[in-house]
């Protein structure tokens, strides 16, 4: 094969989102996210690092760690007389997460559009979430959508080149699949995709009042129609009617 075959075929590979290694800490780290984003485990749970060690295989070890991190970003918290908890979705809380996203990522919007005066095709790498979140939509797979979701939002921050707000932006991104996971628990998925398609368009027609107006639109508003508080005590209720009802 000639050099310009060579390059010619390496160029029309679809671009992927790269591999990570991941060690036995951070699969417990995911699989704790994944599982209360899913609604196994609930907000306000408590987490016993016995029981998830003995749930996943592991020695404690690592879950300890795990456990560590997690509370360092947010998701779970070690409080006196209620031991380690799984973090709260009040009303409360969930705003103050909403409007330090909004300050975020409309800083980011606003530098990527001003990068993408000089580079059009900055935007790929969104591009490419945004399909994978349509294959995960029709492959009715929530979880991969809630956690696309979260990876739509931390390109657009990757993408601004400003290295601070993404390490600002990032402590947050664990916490921010959890709720998208609950989000995809009372609404459509083709409703949570198609307001990333409309993000999109906005973005590629570099309308900076228009997509802005849209990002706080769709953290904000969004976010406030959906009810996480009730979410949680109607499963809540559902899982320990079928606890009871196991029991002898």
């Amino acid at each position: 094969m000639s050099i310009d075959r060579a390059n010619s075929s390496k160029s029309s590979l679809p671009k992927l989102l790269p591999l990570e290694a991941k060690t036995l800490v951070d699969q417990v780290v995911d699989a704790i996210v994944e599982a209360t984003a899913t609604g196994v485990f609930l907000p306000g749970d408590r987490v016993v690092e016995a029981e998830v060690a003995r749930s996943l295989n592991v020695s404690r070890v690592p879950v300890r760690e795990a456990l560590r991190i997690l509370e360092s970003q947010g998701i779970v918290e070690n409080t006196r007389y209620r031991g380690m908890r799984l973090m709260d979705v009040s009303i409360d809380r969930l705003e103050k997460i909403l409007k330090v996203r909004t300050a975020l990522e409309t800083l980011a919007a606003r530098e990527v559009l001003d990068l993408m005066q000089e580079d059009p095709s900055l935007i790929e790498s969104l591009e490419e979430v945004v399909r994978q979140l349509h294959v995960a939509m029709k492959n009715q797979d929530s979880y991969g959508v809630a956690r696309l979701d979260t990876e739509f939002h931390r390109t657009l921050c990757r993408l601004s080149g400003n290295d601070v707000l993404l390490r600002m932006w990032e402590p947050l991104s664990r916490q921010l699949t959890i709720i998208f996971g609950l989000s995809t628990l009372q609404k459509e998925l083709h409703m949570i995709v198609e307001e990333h398609d409309e993000l999109l368009a906005k973005l590629k027609a570099r309308d900076e009042e228009q997509f802005i107006d849209l990002m706080r639109v769709h953290i904000l508003e969004y976010s406030r129609a959906l009810d996480y508080e009730g979410l949680v005590t109607a499963r809540r209720s559902e899982r320990d009617k079928g606890q009871k009802e196991l029991k002898p």
